[in-house]
């Protein structure tokens, strides 16, 4: 199966915001087998908008689109799927009436306008949206599918899991895929792609890398004819991957890097105390975003530049904050021009676990922090690492 992802909306077009969506959606498409041929971004205009989609089901066997499902004018993307087959939409009593129980449930009237989000055409089954108001319509335009979801990233997020593809499974050939996401920390895209070599260039199982802000992930997709199939090629990569990157792997779920770290510290019995120069309290940030955190994380001290060296800061967090485990880290840089800034980052370690390191930067300050937050994690989970092989 070929696929097609339209982004839509005049916002994308002018920067307002950020594509992740065709992002996301690329690496479930990959995930299933399905072969992504395009991907492109149309504006609020239903002429360019509805010769994009027809163009788009010439060419692929699955069009996605995601944006355009709102109530207001300037949403078009059901004007343009009805404009391709021939058909008229109309009001569906029952889309009417879940629409107006989400706005009930909030105490809300609902607009006249919502109203345009009840629409159906004949060739549409509409997608229900349990957390907006949105439905999605799932299409058969000759021999492709249109698959029309909101843009709300976490309302798109759960309907193609729960809904579209569930519908999208049944029309794939009959191969089975399973996919591992290996996610490392310390160590640079190409400094990954090179100790792979030529892993990545195998047809089956697909070896992807792909940095991000946690991590450089390294994406494992298998396929067979039989689960068995595809299990024994993946493990048998997987088990490749793990011999050449070795300890940099920090998980293979879908747990998170803080998420990580704490569960490291919780099998310690170790509690954390984090104090931080110069980096804008990113780190404890950073893990205070796992809701569970408060068990492990007693606390994070923040101060500007030149509160103190960082081995200072870790014994601070340590007597301050009662842990066993106190991380001092400092980013002390300054200006060096074109809106950069460089210097060093200390990450030091102290109480039942040590360690000091340097590591010299030159960013935009905001990549500095975030940078700086990463290079705490990695010492953090070498030294745990190390503590328990003692």
């Amino acid at each position: 199966m070929r696929a097609y992802i339209i982004s839509i909306g005049s916002e994308l077009m002018h920067g307002a915001l950020t594509d992740t969506n065709a992002t996301w959606l690329a690496r479930e498409l990959i995930a299933q087998g399905i072969e992504l041929i395009h991907v492109t971004q149309v504006g609020d205009d239903l002429a360019r908008l509805t010769e994009t989609i027809r163009r788009a089901a010439t060419e692929a066997d699955l069009v996605i689109c995601t944006g355009g499902v709102g109530p207001t004018d300037d949403d078009m993307t059901r004007e343009a799927i009805a404009a391709l087959v021939g058909e008229t939409p109309v009001v569906d009593p029952e889309l009417l009436e879940t629409i107006r129980a989400y706005f009930a449930q909030r105490g809300v009237e609902m607009a006249a306008r919502n109203a345009k989000q009840a629409w159906l055409i004949p060739s549409a089954e509409a997608l229900p949206n349990p957390v907006g108001t949105a439905p999605g319509w799932f299409v058969r335009a000759g021999d492709a599918v249109i698959v029309a979801m909101p843009g709300v990233p976490r309302e798109m997020f759960r309907m193609w899991k729960e809904q579209a593809l569930p519908r999208i499974t049944p029309l794939l050939p009959n191969r089975v895929y399973r996919s591992t996401n290996l996610r490392t920390l310390g160590i640079g895209e190409s400094l990954v792609a090179q100790q792979l070599g030529e892993i990545t260039k195998q047809v089956n199982p697909y070896v992807g890398t792909y940095a991000k802000d946690d991590g450089v992930h390294v994406v494992v997709t298998a396929a067979g004819n039989t689960e068995d199939e595809s299990l024994t090629s993946l493990n048998a990569t997987l088990h490749e991957i793990r011999e050449r990157l070795g300890a940099t792997i920090y998980t293979e779920d879908e747990r998170s890097l803080p998420a990580v770290l704490l569960d490291h510290l919780r099998a310690t019995g170790a509690t954390l105390g984090v104090a931080e120069s110069g980096s804008g309290g990113k780190f404890a940030s950073f893990l205070l975003g796992e809701p569970d955190a408060g068990d492990v994380l007693l606390g994070g001290l923040a101060f500007a530049r030149g509160a103190g060296t960082a081995g200072e800061l870790a014994a601070l967090a340590v007597e301050r904050l009662g842990v066993e485990v106190g991380l001092g880290l400092t980013a002390d840089v300054t200006p060096a021009g074109n809106g950069l800034f460089e210097g060093p980052v200390v990450v030091a370690i102290a109480g039942a676990l040590t360690a000091e390191e340097t590591f010299p930067l030159k960013a935009a300050y905001p990549e500095v922090q975030r940078r700086a937050a990463m290079h705490a994690a990695d010492v953090l989970r070498r030294a745990i690492l190390t503590g328990d092989d003692a």
